[in-house]
């Protein structure tokens, strides 16, 4: 199958017709140019043989026979390529040069059929004697005395067209291979485009790489042009379904792991609570210790409410919701009034805060969700540092952005684990406690609440901590 497209490809096919294109045009043209060097060459000598005879014609008008003889003996003479014979009406030669023969085709003498019409004055015939020898050219005339001269010469256009054939025989080899050199670089030249399209468009079904077209501005340029501006746009369609149907994989696959998360954290309370009602219940427990367990119970409770909370809070940040409203905000009160929100949680762990945020800052957010960001991110500090930490809150300007950064000393995160900081319910402790308000989804919420804003942050470790780092448009 190959073997055959390749025979009937393109190449031979140019090739192919315009051999047969050539080889027509120059047949026809040798036909045509060597009749008419014939038919020319002809007339010519017929032209010339009545310039030459016409005159000697009306010399010899009214001449006697002894004058005749004569004057053709001369004219013999001066003119020893013509062959020709004097007769008289009566059929009596006058004069016959000695090379002068009319034969037919069996060889006989033709005096029989070669007769003038009976009014045949001053009228001039052609006739051309001989099918297989050599072609002779009779010529018949007669003056007003009934004279009559009959002319034979070989026929020069029969010489003329031989000595074409002869030529053409070393001549047409030529033609030929100059035919072929031509329609070879000719259906090169047009097949050589095309099958590097046809070439390229099957490495592009292929999806494998081709390089751009080259520079041409013929329809075939404008061809491969548009297939490869179709072949850039179809692989970059196939790179965004290939990249959307990895972010529904990567969508479904946190979604396997946000429900096992949840379902965990939901669990492991609820079982607890359990087990603490069925004790009281069954008079395990003693009545004087049911408030203890009591409390105990509304504590699980309590971080069971915050943990839904903090669920419902990230589900609201997730999906197609609508760009969030930003308006100006001075940075300085929102740091003020999310550090008021949570100062127990610093107080408690004896923790010292280093405030360097001027209150001449103006960003451009949406209030609610920036301080929902910055609450977990404060939160999640106080609970990842150990007792009397220091905790830097800094904002510098850096052109159009302001860079807000929280450091809390005495903390440090394993380097593999800090690309999976902001996934839901992920802790940096492997056995996944809980307690100290600790859900797993602080990060996750941050991280939801920065990117609805287009705020850029990262998390690493920087001197001796942690160090949280955000970069917000003026």
């Amino acid at each position: 199958m190959k073997a055959k497209q390749r025979y009937f490809g393109i190449f031979n096919k140019v090739f192919l017709y315009t051999m047969l294109i050539l080889l027509l045009v120059i047949g026809g043209m040798f036909l045509f140019f060597s009749n008419q060097i014939k038919s020319t060459v002809t007339v010519t000598q017929q032209r010339q043989t009545l310039e030459v005879f016409m005159p000697l014609l009306e010399q010899l008008k009214d001449k006697p026979t002894d004058e005749i003889i004569a004057f053709a003996e001369d004219f013999h003479r001066k003119n020893t390529s013509f062959s020709f014979c004097f007769i008289t009406k009566d059929g009596e030669v006058l004069y016959q040069t000695e090379d002068f023969a009319l034969q037919d085709d069996t060889g006989g003498f033709s005096r029989v059929t070669m007769k003038f019409p009976d009014n045949a004055v001053d009228s001039n015939f052609f006739v051309s004697l001989g099918k297989s020898g050599e072609n002779r050219v009779l010529f018949l005339t007669s003056n007003e005395n009934g004279l009559r001269l009959y002319v034979a010469s070989t026929f020069s256009g029969t010489s003329v067209y031989t000595d074409i054939l002869q030529r053409a025989a070393w001549f047409f080899p030529l033609m030929l291979l100059a035919s072929l050199l031509a329609a070879f670089f000719f259906a090169r030249r047009i097949a050589k485009p095309i099958q590097k399209v046809s070439d390229d468009t099957h490495s592009m079904s292929l999806l494998l790489p081709v390089d751009p077209p080259g520079e041409r501005n013929d329809e075939i340029g404008k061809l491969s042009r548009d297939v490869y501006t179709m072949y850039g746009r179809l692989k970059s369609t196939i790179l965004q379904l290939e990249t959307e149907v990895e972010n529904v994989k990567r969508m479904e696959e946190n979604q396997r792991y946000f429900f096992s998360a949840a379902s965990h954290e939901l669990k492991t309370p609820i079982a607890a609570i359990s087990a603490i009602i069925e004790g009281i219940l069954s008079e395990v427990v003693a009545p004087e210790e049911y408030p203890a367990y009591l409390r105990e119970c509304m504590r699980l409770i309590s971080e069971q409410n915050r943990l839904v909370s903090g669920i419902l809070d990230l589900v609201k940040l997730t999906g197609d919701i609508p760009v969030p409203d930003k308006e100006p905000v001075i940075l300085r009160k929102c740091v003020d009034d999310t550090l008021a929100t949570i100062a127990p949680q610093f107080e408690s762990k004896g923790h010292l805060v280093i405030l360097d945020v001027s209150d001449k800052l103006t960003c451009k957010l949406n209030a609610g969700l920036f301080s929902t960001a910055l609450l977990n991110v404060l939160l999640n500090a106080a609970q990842n540092s150990p007792n009397d930490s220091e905790i830097r809150i800094v904002a510098d300007e850096y052109g159009e952005l302001i860079r807000l950064t929280v450091w809390n000393s005495g903390a440090e995160i394993p380097e593999e684990k800090l690309s999976k900081l902001c996934e839901p319910f992920f802790r940096a402790d492997e056995a996944r406690t809980t307690g100290n308000g600790r859900n797993g989804l602080g990060l996750a919420i941050v991280k939801k609440s920065l990117e609805l804003m287009d705020v850029d942050f990262c998390i690493e470790n920087a001197d001796g901590g942690v160090l949280f780092q955000m970069n917000i448009p003026k």
